[in-house]
């Protein structure tokens, strides 16, 4: 049996608490044995709320036979800049997955993702590695998404859209079907986007406009 550490001592590390319990290879594979924080710190009144135990930090944490571990911050730049030093120290991610999702047989998903339930990946969707896939997120058919992208609740992904890598998309966005969006850009919540987004460019709103 593997112990699973959520890196991430906030809200949404909390939740990722709960959606492991109800994810493949809880109990059967792994069980979770707590948390380690971030480069973000927290209140006292924060940690205070953590359902297991403050492992440490992610600089002092002594790796351990048996470890495995998954990333709950959601801005994509930190969450890069804390899996990659992780991954020189030697450690192990792994998907962690919700039971309650639709999943085509022919997707392909990368390593070290989070799916939340409610999601839906089509028909030869590319999930990259280290994605964020939150509560009942579509994902169309044929499109893909890059690595360290994070997407937030009820976004919709339409088929044939292409995402960068880094890509942070915001609650109940949508992205129409064969539109291509740049690395490290950030599409505001509720926005409808309607053409080609640049790389780190912020768009927002109905239709979207670089703001």
């Amino acid at each position: 049996m593997k112990n699973l550490i959520i890196i991430g001592a906030g809200g949404f590390a909390r939740e990722v608490f709960w959606h492991a319990q109800n994810s493949a290879g809880f109990n059967s594979d792994w069980q979770i044995k707590g948390f380690l924080d971030g480069d973000i710190k927290i209140s006292a009144e924060e940690y205070k709320k953590l359902p297991a135990p403050l492992l440490g930090d992610i600089d002092s944490y002594k790796i351990c036979e048996g470890d495995i571990f998954t990333c709950a911050v959601g801005t994509p730049g930190v969450r890069r800049k804390i899996i990659e030093r992780m991954l020189e120290r030697g450690a192990d991610f792994v998907n962690i997955i919700s039971n309650e999702i639709y999943l085509s047989p022919t997707a392909e998903i990368g390593r070290g993702v989070i799916i939340v339930h409610g999601a839906e990946i089509s028909e030869l969707a590319k999930i990259g590695d280290f994605v964020i896939l939150n509560s009942s997120v579509t994902v169309g058919h044929d499109s893909e998404i890059g690595n360290f992208s994070c997407v937030m609740p009820h976004a919709v992904i339409c088929g044939g859209a292409k995402i960068g890598a880094g890509v942070f998309i915001g609650a109940n966005a949508t992205i129409i079907p064969k539109v291509k969006i740049g690395d490290g850009a950030y599409i505001g919540a509720g926005s409808v986007v309607l053409k080609k987004v640049k790389s780190c460019a912020k768009v927002f709103g109905n239709p979207a406009i670089e703001i």
